[in-house]
């Protein structure tokens, strides 16, 4: 299951998120999209539910759109987990 690590601490302030982990140093500011994203998983939701919810609020026009923000998204979240921001058994492939 997808999770933010128990150790980041985070800031939402507004169009973007800033996400500390003391264990590592890594600091991120994440741009609206990112914190949108950032704040689905807080919330515990699935990666399908998170790339759903975003082809709807960037109203995808087909297929290939809903496909791309599904790649983005699991990319991100893979970026995010190898950063230790994020606690997951997600796969960086499309359709998993």
């Amino acid at each position: 299951m997808l999770s933010v690590n128990p150790d980041v601490v985070w800031v939402d302030n507004d169009d973007e998120v800033r996400l500390y982990h003391p264990g590592t140093g890594e600091f991120q500011t994440l741009n609206a999209t990112a914190a949108w994203i950032w704040r689905k998983i807080a919330i515990r939701a699935t990666i399908d539910d998170v790339v759903r919810d975003l082809a709807v609020e960037f109203e995808a026009q087909d297929d290939n759109d809903r496909r791309l923000i599904d790649r983005d998204v699991r990319q991100f979240v893979a970026e995010l987990s190898e950063l230790g921001m994020l606690d997951s058994g997600l796969t960086s492939e499309p359709g998993r």
